[in-house]
C-alpha cells in the first residue's frame, strides 16, 4: 500500500509524532509513506508548521528513515497552500530542503469584499463568488510549476453538487498531463463529512470524493494520480485507500504513483503484487 498524504502534530490540527505515524502505518500495512505536513503559509499559522520547526521536522523524519529501514519507505513531503500571490513564498522554501514530494492544495479563497472562505466551510461552498475564484486559483495552481500533485481538487464535493464540480474542473483536466501535475485520489472523501443538499444538513457516511465520474476523463486526458489516506491521527494511517482503488478500479484506473526526490514513479495495478511496491513493477518518469 501506497499513503503520500499525512500529517502529524506538526500540522497543529492533527496529533501523533511522526514516530506514531510511522508505527501506524506499518501496522495497516503501508509500503511507500510519504510524511506531508501543512508547510508554513501566512495566511493561517494556527494549523500548520511555523518556518522554526522545520528543521526539527525533517530530522525527525530522517531518524524514522534509519530506524525503520527495511520495514516501510519514509518520504519526506510537505502540503503547500497555494494563494495568488504565494508563488515566491512557496519556491523559497522549496529551495530551502530536500523534498521527495510537494503538494499543492488550496485550502482558503479570498472572494471579493476581502472575504475568506475555507473549503471545510461546507455552507458556503456553492456560493457563485467562491466558486468563481476556487477554479481560477485552480488553474494558476496547475500552471505554476511548483508542484507534483494536486491535494484534493474535488473536496467541493462535500457541499457542492457533483454536475456543477465537474463543469467546473472538466476544462482544467489537460492541464494535468500537460504540466506534468498528478491528480490526488484522497480516501479522506470517505472519512468526512458533507452536506445533505436537500435538507441543507451536515450527514456522516457518505463517499463524498473523489469523483468516480471525474476519474475516467482524467484517465482519457492521461492523468496520472498519486493516493493518500489524509491521516491527521495515526488511527487513520493507510485508512481508506484499499476500499478507494477497490471501487476506483473498475473504472479504468491502471496505475497510481509517488514521488521520490520529485521524480514520480508510477506503479501498476494489473497484478496481485502490485501494491507491495517491488522494484521489478516500477516505472520512474522524469520530471
Amino acid at each position: 500500500m501506497i499513503d503520500s498524504h499525512s500529517h502529524t502534530f506538526y500540522s497543529k490540527h492533527a496529533t501523533g509524532s511522526v514516530d506514531e505515524l510511522v508505527r501506524a502505518s506499518i501496522a495497516a500495512g503501508v509500503k511507500v509513506l510519504t510524511i506531508t505536513d501543512h508547510a508554513p503559509f501566512a495566511v493561517d499559522s494556527d494549523n500548520r508548521l511555523l518556518e522554526a520547526e522545520l528543521d526539527y521536522y525533517f530530522a525527525d523524519i530522517d531518524r524514522a528513515q534509519q530506524e525503520y529501514q527495511g520495514q516501510i519507505k519514509i518520504l519526506r513531503g510537505l502540503e503547500f497552500d497555494y494563494m495568488p500571490g504565494s508563488e515566491s513564498y512557496n519556491h523559497d522554501l522549496m529551495a530551502r530542503y530536500e523534498l521527495d514530494f510537494a503538494i499543492g492544495s488550496i485550502h482558503y479563497v479570498e472572494v471579493p469584499g476581502n472575504r475568506m472562505v475555507k473549503v471545510w466551510e461546507l455552507p458556503r461552498l456553492a456560493g457563485q463568488a467562491f466558486l468563481d475564484r476556487y477554479f481560477a486559483n485552480l488553474e494558476a495552481l496547475l500552471e505554476s510549476g511548483l508542484f507534483d500533485a494536486v491535494g484534493h481538487a474535488d473536496t467541493l464535493l462535500r457541499g457542492v453538487s457533483e454536475e456543477v464540480v465537474l463543469r467546473r474542473l472538466e476544462p482544467l483536466l489537460p492541464l494535468f498531463a500537460r504540466n506534468g501535475i498528478a491528480y490526488e485520489l484522497n480516501a479522506s472523501g470517505i472519512r468526512k463529512s458533507s452536506l445533505d443538499l436537500e435538507s441543507g444538513h451536515e450527514i456522516h457516511g457518505v463517499w463524498s470524493y473523489p469523483s468516480r465520474a471525474l476519474l475516467p476523463q482524467l484517465i482519457t486526458h492521461n492523468a496520472a494520480f498519486t493516493v493518500g489516506s489524509d491521516a491527521h491521527d495515526p488511527c487513520d494511517a493507510g485508512a481508506g485507500i484499499r476500499d478507494m482503488l477497490n471501487a476506483l478500479l473498475p473504472l479504468g484506473l491502471q496505475s497510481i504513483s509517488y514521488f521520490e526526490c520529485r521524480r514520480r514513479i508510477d506503479v501498476p495495478l494489473d497484478e496481485p503484487a502490485a501494491l507491495a511496491v517491488g522494484q521489478s513493477n516500477q516505472k520512474i518518469i522524469l520530471q
